[in-house]
């Protein structure tokens, strides 16, 4: 079989997320994922970006404490969702509590508006014009199957964002996280800045409407934006077929 360049070998994505080639095949027999194309004469197995994503996914959750048959029941929709909601409310709750009373024992009171500290990044940006959420899908896809090929993954940051400036949302940036060290084309390291944010569950095409929202938060509370936005994925790119899955955070840098 001619190799797709597309395609991820199993033992490349084994080494991109640092598990074994032993814990994707058992996801494999959970029912987690499945091989995206298979060579029958050698059995190899191959796999697109989007599953790779998932499987960075799998094992985030896995981090959080759910179990394989509940992450396998949350990405066939075939469970009541709220127990697990509410276990992670639980320790959301938890970490807050936890959160507050280091504050007090370190005299510092915590701001009533969440704001974020985003911190120095290293990236592979690719910057395009689209203003159709096909096209920048697409993009997004294929600037993380660049960033991968080129550099591997950081898998201790979000995957990918997309950045934008706000008066010319078709300028658009497509970035991926890459590890530490990385030199080349395309790769720069993003500076730390102070910020605001959304979480959005739901439409790609609702964000803009997010992205206002923000924007009137900010003038209401006269915080001053950097002029751009930012969409984190938090679990892969949009996908048409499932919107209502799709999760995203809306950050806007302020000064």
């Amino acid at each position: 079989m001619k190799r797709d360049d597309k395609l991820f070998s199993i033992g490349e994505i084994a080494k991109a997320l640092g598990v074994t080639r032993r814990i994707i095949l058992h996801y494999e027999e959970r029912g987690l994922i499945e091989p995206d194309k298979r060579d029958d004469a050698t059995n190899n197995r191959y796999y697109t970006i989007d599953t790779f994503t998932k499987l960075r996914s799998i094992r985030s959750l896995q981090n959080l404490g759910l179990t394989l048959d509940e992450i396998r029941d949350y990405y066939n929709d075939s469970t009541d969702l709220m127990p697990l909601i509410r276990r992670m409310e639980e320790m959301r709750d938890q970490l807050n509590l936890n959160i507050e009373k280091l504050y007090e024992r370190a005299k510092v009171s915590s701001a009533q508006v969440k704001e974020l500290e985003l911190p120095q990044q290293l990236i592979y940006r690719r910057t395009y014009r689209s203003n159709n959420v096909a096209d920048k899908t697409v993009l997004l896809r294929n600037t993380a199957l660049e960033a991968m090929r080129a550099h591997g993954t950081d898998i201790t940051r979000r995957m990918y964002f997309i950045q934008f400036p706000i008066d010319r949302p078709a300028e658009v940036s497509f970035c991926v996280a890459v590890p530490p060290g990385s030199e080349g084309e395309y790769v720069e390291t993003t500076a730390p800045m102070r910020a605001i944010c959304i979480y959005h569950h739901g439409a790609y095409e609702e964000l803009p409407a997010v992205g206002r929202q923000l924007l009137d938060y900010a003038k209401e509370h006269g915080l001053m934006p950097q002029g751009i936005l930012r969409h984190t994925y938090l679990e892969g790119p949009p996908q048409h077929k499932d919107p209502a899955k799709f999760i995203t955070q809306v950050i806007l840098p302020i000064v």
